[in-house]
Protein backbone atom coordinates (compact mmCIF):
# COMPACT_ATOMS: atom_id res chain seq x y z
CA UNK A 1 0.00 0.00 0.00
CA UNK A 2 2.79 2.42 0.89
CA UNK A 3 4.42 1.85 -2.50
CA UNK A 4 1.20 2.71 -4.26
CA UNK A 5 0.78 5.82 -2.15
CA UNK A 6 4.31 6.87 -2.95
CA UNK A 7 3.68 6.52 -6.68
CA UNK A 8 0.54 8.64 -6.45
CA UNK A 9 2.37 11.32 -4.50
CA UNK A 10 5.15 11.35 -7.07
CA UNK A 11 2.58 11.88 -9.78
CA UNK A 12 1.06 14.81 -7.91
CA UNK A 13 4.48 16.33 -7.32
CA UNK A 14 5.30 16.00 -11.01
CA UNK A 15 2.05 17.68 -12.00
CA UNK A 16 2.64 20.53 -9.56
CA UNK A 17 5.99 21.27 -11.21
CA UNK A 18 4.37 22.00 -14.55
CA UNK A 19 3.89 25.66 -15.36
CA UNK A 20 0.37 26.82 -16.17
CA UNK A 21 0.44 27.98 -19.78
CA UNK A 22 -1.77 30.11 -22.01
CA UNK A 23 -1.45 30.15 -25.79
CA UNK A 24 -1.55 33.56 -27.46
CA UNK A 25 -4.50 32.86 -29.74
CA UNK A 26 -5.88 34.09 -33.04
CA UNK A 27 -7.03 30.68 -34.26
CA UNK A 28 -4.56 30.65 -37.16
CA UNK A 29 -2.09 28.02 -38.28
CA UNK A 30 0.89 29.21 -36.24
CA UNK A 31 -0.80 29.44 -32.85
CA UNK A 32 -2.33 26.01 -33.46
CA UNK A 33 1.11 24.54 -34.09
CA UNK A 34 2.44 26.35 -31.00
CA UNK A 35 -0.39 24.76 -29.02
CA UNK A 36 0.56 21.33 -30.33
CA UNK A 37 4.18 21.77 -29.27
CA UNK A 38 3.17 23.18 -25.89
CA UNK A 39 0.86 20.22 -25.26
CA UNK A 40 3.75 17.88 -26.00
CA UNK A 41 6.14 19.74 -23.69
CA UNK A 42 6.23 17.81 -20.40
CA UNK A 43 7.09 20.92 -18.39
CA UNK A 44 3.96 22.84 -19.47
CA UNK A 45 0.37 22.56 -18.30
CA UNK A 46 -1.68 24.15 -21.10
CA UNK A 47 -4.97 25.38 -19.65
CA UNK A 48 -5.94 28.50 -21.57
CA UNK A 49 -6.07 30.31 -24.88
CA UNK A 50 -5.57 34.07 -24.64
CA UNK A 51 -6.62 36.61 -27.24
CA UNK A 52 -5.27 40.16 -27.15
CA UNK A 53 -7.93 42.19 -28.94
CA UNK A 54 -7.91 45.94 -29.64
CA UNK A 55 -11.13 47.49 -28.41
CA UNK A 56 -13.53 48.11 -31.28
CA UNK A 57 -11.58 45.98 -33.74
CA UNK A 58 -13.84 43.76 -35.85
CA UNK A 59 -11.21 41.01 -36.09
CA UNK A 60 -12.33 40.18 -39.62
CA UNK A 61 -9.28 38.02 -40.33
CA UNK A 62 -9.80 36.02 -37.13
CA UNK A 63 -13.51 36.27 -36.24
CA UNK A 64 -14.26 36.01 -32.52
CA UNK A 65 -17.13 33.49 -33.03
CA UNK A 66 -14.67 31.32 -34.97
CA UNK A 67 -12.18 31.44 -32.09
CA UNK A 68 -14.91 30.63 -29.58
CA UNK A 69 -15.95 27.60 -31.63
CA UNK A 70 -12.33 26.44 -31.74
CA UNK A 71 -11.91 26.82 -27.98
CA UNK A 72 -15.08 24.81 -27.40
CA UNK A 73 -13.97 21.84 -29.50
CA UNK A 74 -10.36 22.01 -28.27
CA UNK A 75 -11.59 22.05 -24.67
CA UNK A 76 -9.65 25.08 -23.40
CA UNK A 77 -11.01 28.29 -21.93
CA UNK A 78 -10.60 31.33 -24.18
CA UNK A 79 -9.54 34.44 -22.25
CA UNK A 80 -9.61 37.96 -23.64
CA UNK A 81 -7.33 40.88 -22.91
CA UNK A 82 -8.92 44.04 -24.30
CA UNK A 83 -6.50 46.71 -25.47
CA UNK A 84 -8.18 50.17 -25.11
CA UNK A 85 -8.66 51.84 -28.49
CA UNK A 86 -7.39 55.16 -27.15
CA UNK A 87 -4.18 53.72 -25.71
CA UNK A 88 -0.89 55.33 -26.64
CA UNK A 89 1.24 52.75 -24.83
CA UNK A 90 0.46 49.31 -26.26
CA UNK A 91 3.17 47.56 -24.27
CA UNK A 92 1.76 48.89 -21.01
CA UNK A 93 -1.70 47.66 -21.98
CA UNK A 94 -0.36 44.20 -22.85
CA UNK A 95 1.67 44.00 -19.65
CA UNK A 96 -1.27 45.01 -17.46
CA UNK A 97 -3.43 42.40 -19.20
CA UNK A 98 -0.80 39.71 -18.67
CA UNK A 99 -0.56 40.54 -14.97
CA UNK A 100 -4.32 40.15 -14.58
CA UNK A 101 -4.17 36.76 -16.30
CA UNK A 102 -1.27 35.72 -14.10
CA UNK A 103 -2.94 36.86 -10.88
CA UNK A 104 -6.38 35.42 -11.69
CA UNK A 105 -5.41 32.17 -13.41
CA UNK A 106 -1.82 31.54 -12.17
CA UNK A 107 -0.50 31.64 -15.73
CA UNK A 108 3.30 31.89 -15.81
CA UNK A 109 3.95 30.99 -19.47
CA UNK A 110 2.58 32.69 -22.58
CA UNK A 111 3.20 30.58 -25.69
CA UNK A 112 3.07 32.17 -29.10
CA UNK A 113 3.38 31.04 -32.71
CA UNK A 114 5.64 33.97 -33.61
CA UNK A 115 8.37 32.98 -36.05
CA UNK A 116 10.24 36.20 -36.69
CA UNK A 117 10.64 39.86 -35.81
CA UNK A 118 8.11 42.26 -37.30
CA UNK A 119 8.94 45.68 -38.68
CA UNK A 120 11.51 47.57 -36.65
CA UNK A 121 11.28 45.34 -33.57
CA UNK A 122 14.61 44.14 -32.23
CA UNK A 123 13.15 41.51 -29.90
CA UNK A 124 10.00 39.43 -29.71
CA UNK A 125 7.04 41.45 -28.46
CA UNK A 126 5.53 38.80 -26.16
CA UNK A 127 8.94 38.02 -24.68
CA UNK A 128 9.48 41.68 -23.79
CA UNK A 129 5.97 42.01 -22.35
CA UNK A 130 6.40 38.91 -20.19
CA UNK A 131 9.63 40.27 -18.75
CA UNK A 132 7.95 43.54 -17.81
CA UNK A 133 4.90 41.74 -16.42
CA UNK A 134 7.13 40.02 -13.88
CA UNK A 135 8.73 43.25 -12.69
CA UNK A 136 5.91 44.10 -10.27
CA UNK A 137 6.92 41.43 -7.75
CA UNK A 138 3.75 39.44 -8.30
CA UNK A 139 5.52 36.55 -9.99
CA UNK A 140 7.59 36.02 -13.08
CA UNK A 141 6.22 35.31 -16.55
CA UNK A 142 8.03 33.82 -19.53
CA UNK A 143 7.43 33.49 -23.24
CA UNK A 144 7.55 30.10 -24.98
CA UNK A 145 8.41 30.43 -28.67
CA UNK A 146 8.46 26.93 -30.21
CA UNK A 147 8.32 28.19 -33.81
CA UNK A 148 10.96 30.90 -33.52
CA UNK A 149 13.09 31.13 -36.68
CA UNK A 150 11.42 28.00 -38.09
CA UNK A 151 11.65 27.57 -41.84
CA UNK A 152 8.31 28.56 -43.36
CA UNK A 153 8.00 25.51 -45.59
CA UNK A 154 8.90 23.24 -42.69
CA UNK A 155 6.23 24.87 -40.57
CA UNK A 156 3.45 24.33 -43.10
CA UNK A 157 4.66 20.82 -43.94
CA UNK A 158 4.49 19.96 -40.23
CA UNK A 159 0.96 21.32 -39.94
CA UNK A 160 -0.22 19.25 -42.90
CA UNK A 161 1.54 16.09 -41.72
CA UNK A 162 -0.01 16.49 -38.27
CA UNK A 163 -3.47 16.58 -39.83
CA UNK A 164 -4.45 20.22 -39.41
CA UNK A 165 -7.15 21.56 -41.73
CA UNK A 166 -6.48 25.21 -42.49
CA UNK A 167 -8.40 27.79 -44.51
CA UNK A 168 -7.41 31.25 -45.72
CA UNK A 169 -9.44 33.96 -43.96
CA UNK A 170 -7.60 37.10 -45.07
CA UNK A 171 -5.49 37.78 -48.17
CA UNK A 172 -3.95 40.94 -49.58
CA UNK A 173 -2.83 42.28 -52.90
CA UNK A 174 -0.60 42.14 -54.83
CA UNK A 175 -0.06 38.47 -54.02
CA UNK A 176 -3.62 37.14 -53.71
CA UNK A 177 -7.17 37.75 -54.85
CA UNK A 178 -10.66 36.98 -53.51
CA UNK A 179 -10.58 33.38 -54.77
CA UNK A 180 -8.20 32.43 -51.96
CA UNK A 181 -10.70 33.20 -49.20
CA UNK A 182 -12.05 30.02 -47.57
CA UNK A 183 -9.67 27.98 -49.69
CA UNK A 184 -7.86 25.12 -47.97
CA UNK A 185 -4.15 25.58 -47.34
CA UNK A 186 -2.87 22.31 -48.74
CA UNK A 187 0.12 21.14 -50.77
CA UNK A 188 -1.33 22.60 -53.99
CA UNK A 189 -1.86 26.00 -52.39
CA UNK A 190 1.63 25.89 -50.93
CA UNK A 191 3.10 25.19 -54.36
CA UNK A 192 1.22 28.16 -55.80
CA UNK A 193 2.50 30.42 -53.01
CA UNK A 194 6.06 29.31 -53.73
CA UNK A 195 5.59 30.39 -57.36
CA UNK A 196 4.25 33.77 -56.21
CA UNK A 197 7.21 34.20 -53.85
CA UNK A 198 9.71 33.27 -56.58
CA UNK A 199 8.13 35.75 -59.01
CA UNK A 200 8.46 38.50 -56.43
CA UNK A 201 12.14 37.71 -55.99
CA UNK A 202 12.70 37.77 -59.75
CA UNK A 203 10.93 41.13 -59.96
CA UNK A 204 13.26 42.50 -57.30
CA UNK A 205 10.50 43.28 -54.78
CA UNK A 206 11.89 44.61 -51.53
CA UNK A 207 9.44 42.37 -49.67
CA UNK A 208 8.33 39.38 -51.74
CA UNK A 209 5.70 37.04 -50.35
CA UNK A 210 6.73 35.48 -47.05
CA UNK A 211 5.46 31.90 -47.30
CA UNK A 212 4.37 31.96 -43.67
CA UNK A 213 2.54 35.27 -44.04
CA UNK A 214 4.79 36.79 -41.40
CA UNK A 215 4.40 40.30 -42.83
CA UNK A 216 0.62 39.99 -42.82
CA UNK A 217 0.25 38.99 -46.47
CA UNK A 218 -2.36 36.42 -45.48
CA UNK A 219 -4.07 34.99 -42.41
CA UNK A 220 -5.67 31.64 -41.69
CA UNK A 221 -7.95 29.79 -39.31
CA UNK A 222 -7.79 26.10 -38.40
CA UNK A 223 -10.99 24.10 -38.62
CA UNK A 224 -9.61 20.75 -37.46
CA UNK A 225 -6.50 19.24 -35.97
CA UNK A 226 -5.03 16.53 -33.76
CA UNK A 227 -6.51 17.97 -30.54
CA UNK A 228 -9.89 19.02 -31.99
CA UNK A 229 -12.79 16.91 -30.75
CA UNK A 230 -14.71 17.70 -33.92
CA UNK A 231 -14.34 19.77 -37.06
CA UNK A 232 -15.27 23.44 -36.67
CA UNK A 233 -18.18 24.40 -38.91
CA UNK A 234 -19.06 28.05 -39.55
CA UNK A 235 -21.74 29.61 -41.73
CA UNK A 236 -19.73 31.50 -44.34
CA UNK A 237 -21.06 33.90 -46.96
CA UNK A 238 -20.10 33.13 -50.54
CA UNK A 239 -18.69 36.63 -51.05
CA UNK A 240 -15.85 37.81 -48.79
CA UNK A 241 -15.47 41.28 -47.35
CA UNK A 242 -13.42 43.58 -49.54
CA UNK A 243 -11.57 46.66 -48.42
CA UNK A 244 -9.72 49.03 -50.73
CA UNK A 245 -6.74 50.52 -48.95
CA UNK A 246 -3.64 52.21 -50.24
CA UNK A 247 -1.12 51.81 -47.50
CA UNK A 248 2.55 51.41 -46.73
CA UNK A 249 2.44 49.70 -43.35
CA UNK A 250 5.81 49.70 -41.63
CA UNK A 251 6.90 46.09 -41.30
CA UNK A 252 4.12 44.89 -43.58
CA UNK A 253 3.78 44.35 -47.33
CA UNK A 254 3.92 47.29 -49.71
CA UNK A 255 0.93 48.79 -51.48
CA UNK A 256 -1.85 46.44 -50.42
CA UNK A 257 -4.50 48.13 -52.52
CA UNK A 258 -7.06 45.45 -51.73
CA UNK A 259 -7.75 43.24 -48.73
CA UNK A 260 -10.25 40.40 -48.65
CA UNK A 261 -11.50 38.75 -45.45
CA UNK A 262 -13.85 35.91 -44.72
CA UNK A 263 -17.48 36.87 -44.11
CA UNK A 264 -19.50 34.94 -41.54
CA UNK A 265 -23.29 34.83 -41.75
CA UNK A 266 -25.30 36.48 -38.96
CA UNK A 267 -22.32 38.48 -37.72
Amino acid sequence: MSAIQSTEDDGKDEASKKEITAISWTGGKDCNLALLYAKRNPSLDVQYLICFRPEGNEFRAHPIPFMQAQASTIGLKLLFVDIPKDTTDYMKAYVEGMRKIRDQYNVTIIATGDMDLVGTMERNWIERCCEQAGDDGGGSMRAYLPLWQMDRTECIDTLLKEGFEIIYTCVKSPFFDASWINRVLDEKAMNEMEVIADEGIKQGLEKPLDLGGERGEYHTMCINGPFYKKRVSMNINSQPHREDKKTNWVGNIHNADMIWTISLKDE
